[in-house]
């Protein structure tokens, strides 16, 4: 039988002494040890024993087979926790929810919500997340876009997203028929956000408007009018929806519904 122990003494002044399941075991460096470094106190080792229990040699472990071991443990026990972590979160909150928040989270943060036709030959992609930074900067948001947008915070826009993902979960903790509706508001922001990028763009091309407007009179303003409404045709047939959208606006629609059906279940 071959099992781990430790050295409790070494072979300083005497005889060692290492321990096996609490059972401890006299060995000497002659009859038992089997390696080119001295024993040392603590070391872990591994230790032949016969059929009655009797040591006949020991081995040292080496340190990198310690690590590897204590790494397969850890593992293992992370396994076992996040196995535990979400059997807790799928019986609290469902199959369905989960995996609609998990589609709406993928479809804000981390896939492309609109693409972006600069050119013949360029096109960006931008996420939900990266779109609330380009409403949030000061600048217009045609310029905003063509400057790649996203690279500044989201601001207020970032914080309403968190409240909007995490709103479904709000029965959990408010004991209210009316935390129900909460499931409505990733979709009520999403609109809200879609919204304020149409609004966004038509501003600024009044502002091109205007100013071109200025040098023609009545008749310049009629023209810009004109090509203002072109561009702006143009713009919106640049932009089109990723996957990220169309992912985000399931999930979304799917939490809504679920929780009107809730809300007026409960209120029934």
């Amino acid at each position: 039988m071959k099992k781990r122990g430790k050295i409790l003494r070494d072979t300083n002044a005497g005889p060692g002494l290492l321990s096996i399941d609490g059972v401890q075991h006299p060995f000497t460096l002659e009859a038992h040890w089997k390696s080119d470094t001295p024993p040392k106190v603590g070391l872990v080792v591994e230790a032949d024993l016969d059929e009655v229990g009797v040591l006949r040699t020991v081995v040292p472990v080496a340190d990198t087979q310690l690590a590897k071991e204590q790494a397969e443990l850890a593992m293992q026990a992370a396994k076992a926790k996040g196995g535990e972590l979400a059997a807790g979160l799928t019986a609290r909150f469902g199959v369905p929810t989960l995996v609609a928040m998990a589609a709406l989270v993928a479809g804000w943060f981390f896939l492309n919500t609109v693409a972006i036709q600069i050119s013949s030959s360029y096109r960006i992609g931008l996420s939900f997340w990266k779109i609330l930074g380009v409403l949030n900067s000061p600048a217009t948001l045609m310029t905003s876009f063509s400057d790649m947008g996203g690279g500044g915070g989201g601001g207020i826009y970032a914080f309403l997203c968190i409240v909007a993902l995490i709103a479904p979960l709000a029965p959990q903790v408010w004991k209210d028929k009316r935390a129900y509706l909460g499931g409505l508001l990733p979709l009520a922001f999403m609109l809200l956000v879609a919204l304020m990028v149409y609004l966004g763009i038509s501003d600024g091309l009044k502002q091109a408007q205007g100013a071109a407007s200025m040098f023609g009179g009545g008749q310049g303003a009629r023209m810009a009018e004109n090509v203002g409404n072109e561009m702006l045709r143009e713009a919106m047939r640049a932009i089109s929806i990723g996957i990220g959208g169309y992912l985000a606006l399931a999930a979304s629609l799917y939490l809504a519904g679920r929780s009107a059906i809730q809300f007026l279940a409960a209120k029934a």
